[in-house]
């Protein structure tokens, strides 16, 4: 196992609404590696490793894993041109696609301040804008949004699927989709 970013970029942080935990991780029978694991203080389901995996999975790219099932086949036939994503943590999954999909626009919406000013190694190009998830309102359209609001897929909701597409059908490209990797659901 690989952590994704260079680990002395990611302090430990203990601020009011997340902890940034450093944990010792073992590759192999005699060697150690430190990994950061992200938590909110209020929802400890809602956990990230500063780990590639699930970063890959997210972007269909990672062949399912930790219960998720994300597939490339979600992706089918969706340009890799400009992207909303909803949800920041340690930053993995947006810079991840940034770096290894091409795109031409990459937005990120995050509610919380303090993981905004917090995660400081993502790549400068990634725009990332303080707002609730759940209200954003632009008049920009995109190829794909990807939710990442969930830590398991049974806390994903038929009223939340309603709310995303009432918020975000207009934001839509012709084409385009509303993917939830925690779900493996494709919604538009």
């Amino acid at each position: 196992m690989e952590t994704y970013f260079d680990e002395s970029l990611i302090p430990a942080h203990n601020g009011e609404n997340f902890v940034v935990e450093k944990v010792n991780k073992q590759k192999n029978e005699s060697d150690w590696y430190t990994m950061s694991l992200f938590k909110y203080k209020q929802d400890v389901l809602h956990q990230r490793y500063n780990h590639e995996i699930p970063a890959k999975n997210f972007a269909g790219d990672g062949g399912g894993c930790c219960g998720w099932d994300v597939t490339a086949a979600q992706y089918d036939g969706l340009a890799w041109a400009d992207i909303l994503y909803l949800g920041l943590y340690l930053g993995n999954a947006p810079d991840y696609i940034y770096k290894n999909k091409s795109v031409d626009s990459l937005d990120v919406i995050e509610s919380d301040q303090e993981i905004i000013d917090y995660v400081t190694w993502i790549d400068n190009d990634i725009n990332v804008i303080q707002h609730n998830e759940w209200t954003y309102n632009t008049s920009k359209q995109y190829n794909i949004i990807i939710c990442d609001l969930w830590a398991v897929p049974g806390d994903v909701t038929q009223d939340h699927k309603t709310k995303l597409l009432n918020n975000y059908s207009n934001n839509l490209k012709i084409g385009g989709k509303i993917i939830i990797p925690i779900s493996g659901e494709t919604i538009n």
